[in-house]
């Protein structure tokens, strides 16, 4: 009897990069033949892990990253995806820890180049572009790029929703996933093919809500920051929800241009924000020690005193204690609740 040969397990850090475009990731590694396995959940002890093989100066989501790594390593995967984050031209730059995050994860816990799966990427703020494919035995050159043509175009579909529907990327993966369960249970039982619809609750103030994907999405990181939102009846609205011309176009305004790839977006979104009368307030999320959110925050602050709207800056790290995020949360609503009152007589 023929045997079936192993595919060949990639890891894939459920974090930083896949935070952001994580359908894409996976649907260019099984496209390609590979078996995706996922890190598990950020919790205490992932960043602890990570956090002992770094300098105390790195920022929490590269020590919860490098715990990532570890727990992909704890699973016996043949390689971990770790894309190569590079800049094709003057004006668009990942944060320098993005950009030497091989090296990073090389050196510090000696690993050969093989057991990674390196892709060199560029992205302009919205869509990642494999610009070298790695050599492997999993995929021909040619297939490679085939596929990565298929799974661009699923991340566009991706974000084309979250702009249709006005929800978040986890949402709208959510809803894709809810979806086709529908689809599958609608051939067995139409009776049971509605159910588990997401429930839409009542809100009364508006906020833009912005920070880097795995600041907002890592419920770690953000400590459940959209679900204490939610308990307040806080809607939120965020950069994906935009079309990409609404951002470029509250760009142009600036004297100087922003470099930073994702910070460029979550400015433009911030800028555009402050513009709408439907949106009460901006909250802007980062985590201790991030350089380009000191700039992007600090403008978008003066800015919000332009607009006369109320603007919270959260900055996070890795204690676990979140009591007082709730107090500032609240203390922010009700803030908000009395510019609406005063703005509305």
């Amino acid at each position: 009897m023929k045997q079936i040969p192993n595919r060949l397990k990639v890891g894939v850090p459920k974090t930083l990069f896949a935070s952001y475009n994580l359908s894409y990731w996976q649907r260019f590694l099984t496209l390609s033949g590979m078996e995706v396995v996922f890190s598990g959940e950020s919790t205490k002890e992932t960043a602890d892990r990570g956090g002992r093989l770094l300098p105390h100066e790195f920022c929490i989501p590269i020590k919860i990253f490098m715990g990532h790594i570890l727990d992909l390593l704890d699973k016996g995967v043949d390689q971990i995806l770790l894309p190569r984050m590079t800049d094709r031209n003057k004006t668009n730059f990942f944060c320098p820890k993005l950009i030497g995050l091989p090296e990073i994860v090389k050196f510090s816990l000696n690993l050969e180049e093989k057991r990674f799966f390196s892709p060199e990427v560029i992205c302009n703020g919205l869509n990642p572009k494999v610009v070298r494919f790695p050599v492997t035995a999993a995929a021909s050159l040619q297939q490679m790029k085939r596929v990565e043509k298929q799974a661009l175009k699923y991340w566009e579909e991706t974000l084309d929703n979250c702009r249709k529907q006005q929800i978040t990327l986890p949402e709208a993966a959510l809803k894709t996933s809810l979806e086709t369960s529908r689809e599958t249970a609608l051939k067995i039982s139409p009776e049971t093919a509605g159910r588990g619809k997401l429930k839409q609750p009542e809100h009364h103030l508006c906020v833009g809500l912005l920070g880097y994907a795995y600041s907002l999405y890592d419920p770690f990181i953000n400590k459940g920051i959209q679900r204490k939102l939610d308990k307040l009846k806080i809607r939120v609205y965020t950069w994906e929800m935009l079309e990409p011309e609404t951002i470029e176009t509250s760009l142009r305004g600036l004297k100087r241009p922003i470099f930073w790839n994702f910070g460029r977006m979550l400015l433009g979104a911030g800028l555009h924000f402050l513009k709408d009368p439907a949106i009460d307030g901006i909250i802007y999320v980062t985590t201790f020690g991030c350089g380009p959110d000191s700039v992007a925050a600090e403008i978008l602050n003066l800015e919000a005193e332009k607009h006369q709207k109320p603007f919270l800056l959260i900055n996070l790290d890795e204690h676990t204690e979140d009591g007082h995020l709730f107090t500032r949360l609240e203390a922010f609503a009700d803030m908000l609740s009395t510019f609406k009152e005063d703005n509305a007589v």
